[in-house]
């Protein structure tokens, strides 16, 4: 693990809260890493009245508002773990740590390595005009560039500023395969439901592996 992970997430200092009907269902380290919950937080599992399985991070000293994610049947079969990812907003005094990502990252390896979970999704909010300041709302990029990805809207494909060597992408994680692509993305984004599939192979860990790599990123052991 890099520093930062050792520093900011310790699965055995995180305390698993259950409902009675989910006694039994994973350890607590599995669910502490499946939440990417903090040092010192306190998760709530329970199960809403829709039948989704809910995580709650609870940590007054790093969190602005409860971290919440989510774990349902899809149609396909086996499961899909959901990040409300409204709910998910760090202090003002701790962001741009690089914990946002691990806390993703740790989700992602957990969610594989306990073999049922098909993908991770996530309603990525946010636009140019709404990225900074304290009230920032740029998951639409930040989650984009660790690798999360859509089919690419038409409009965006047939958007009048596309760069010409981005006018083939088909998808987010090719658009940010370049760095004009990116940038691209940062000034015309905006809110777009993105998955990030678990296989080995899939695109998205593929880049997300170069993301990690670039920012030191470790997560597992």
């Amino acid at each position: 693990m890099d520093e930062v992970t050792k520093k900011w997430f310790d699965p055995s200092t995180v305390k698993v809260v259950r409902s009675p009907e989910l006694e039994g269902w994973h350890q607590d380290e599995d669910l502490a890493r499946l939440s990417g919950a903090p040092r010192g937080s306190e998760v709530h599992v329970a199960t809403t009245q829709a039948g989704v399985i809910e995580l709650r991070v609870l940590n007054q000293d790093l969190l602005s508002e409860p971290l919440v994610r989510s774990v349902a049947r899809t149609v396909e079969g086996g499961y899909v773990f959901m990040i409300q990812n409204r709910a998910f907003v760090l202090r003002p005094a701790f962001r741009g740590m690089g914990i946002g990502p691990r806390s993703v990252a740790i989700e992602l390896h957990e969610a594989q390595r306990l073999g049922y979970f098909s993908k991770v999704v996530v309603h990525a909010v946010g636009d140019w005009h709404h990225r900074a300041g304290e009230s920032a709302m740029n998951g639409y990029y930040v989650w984009a560039k660790m690798g999360f990805n859509a089919a690419l809207p038409i409009c965006y494909r047939e958007h009048p500023e596309l760069p010409a060597i981005c006018r083939n992408c088909r998808d987010v994680v090719e658009l940010f395969a370049t760095t004009e692509g990116e940038a691209f993305w940062l000034r015309h984004g905006s809110t777009i439901k993105l998955s990030f599939p678990l296989e080995e192979s899939s695109a998205s860990w593929n880049h997300y592996r170069r993301y990690a790599r670039e920012r030191g990123i470790e997560v597992t052991a």
